[in-house]
């Protein structure tokens, strides 16, 4: 198994972000990263100076997909949401920056229908025996699926019982809805900075 990045040096991590993914997911990733002292950067994918969350958030991100693709990363991890996931399931720039970092190692984190829309088509889960998305059907104003339009993409590899998943092996994290963006978070961390620092934001939130 990979060890963890060195803390002699920043420890970086890519938050990709496009309009509509979830608001909660997104606060909870960014949020618990920071507090782990990790250097996170967030990127429009789709190059846009003011991005607009599912619910009507509005992030200024540091800077566009195409910059944050020609630097280096210990981590990558995104948000899910409708339509948040499928517009980053729509980057090319996205899918080749995360098989170019699963190549090397690097961690990798999804939430919701992120890992079956993005990581799954991008060939990042093909060794893993286990992950986990959003179990549950889902319904917006215009358009509803049944509980199975998402999972079924991750095939036998579909944990329904996993809040999160972690594949130390392959270094990748899945997570499944907004209620579950904490642990996922800290899973993370985990990952990247040991148990100890996520154990510590962990009884901070009252986690258990």
């Amino acid at each position: 198994m990979a060890t963890m990045a060195s803390t002699t040096e920043p420890i970086r991590v890519l938050i990709p972000v496009s309009t509509g993914n979830e608001d909660i997911e997104f606060c909870a990733l960014r949020d618990v990263l920071c507090r782990a002292e990790l250097d996170v950067v967030v990127a429009s994918v789709e190059d846009l100076a003011e991005v607009v969350l599912m619910k009507g958030l509005r992030i200024i991100p540091d800077m566009g997909l195409e910059e944050a693709a020609g630097q280096s990363w210990d981590a990558i991890a995104m948000a899910g949401g409708i339509p948040g996931a499928m517009n980053l399931a729509r980057s090319e720039m996205l899918r080749t920056l995360l098989q170019a970092h699963h190549a090397r190692q690097g961690v990798i984190g999804a939430i919701c229908l992120s890992p079956a829309l993005v990581l799954e088509p991008a060939g990042v889960l093909a060794n893993s025996t286990r992950a986990t998305c959003n179990p549950l059907a889902i319904r917006t104003p215009d358009q509803s699926w049944p509980a199975d339009e998402f999972t079924k993409l991750l095939g036998d590899k579909f944990d329904p019982d996993a809040r999160v998943c972690v594949d130390d092996d392959n270094r990748i994290v899945t997570s499944q809805t907004p209620g579950t963006a904490i642990e996922y978070a800290l899973a993370v961390v985990t990952m990247l900075r040991g148990p100890e620092i996520a154990r510590g934001i962990s009884e901070y939130f009252l986690v258990r």
